[in-house]
């Protein structure tokens, strides 16, 4: 995405191919958690403030898990913001019926 593509120079050293090590894939995925997007925050700092909040019994969650609780409290929310509007129209309609 940000990197530029090399160009040979006959002056630019030759490198050696180093083989992948078995942890290669280990130290990228830790480098992608550190890896800032938008805002300056990195994907570990945005799932903590999600879980911060997200009302969950346990204080160790997989973002998977976290994804799913998010959703499911969007729901909830959801629900309870028509039920509130429901009773708002039901009540509203009910004073303006007795002149108040």
């Amino acid at each position: 995405m940000g990197s530029n593509p090399r160009i040979s120079t006959p002056t630019a050293p030759m490198r050696r191919l180093r083989k992948k090590s078995p942890n290669s894939s280990r130290r990228l995925h830790k480098a992608e958690e550190r890896h800032h997007i938008g805002g300056g925050a990195s994907v570990s700092d945005k799932l903590e403030a999600l879980k911060s909040l997200i009302p969950s019994d346990s204080p160790e969650i997989k973002p998977e898990q976290l994804f799913q609780e998010t959703a499911d409290y969007i729901a909830l929310l959801k629900t309870q913001v028509f039920v509130l509007q429901k009773l708002i129209d039901f009540y509203g309609s009910q004073q303006n019926q007795n002149g108040v």
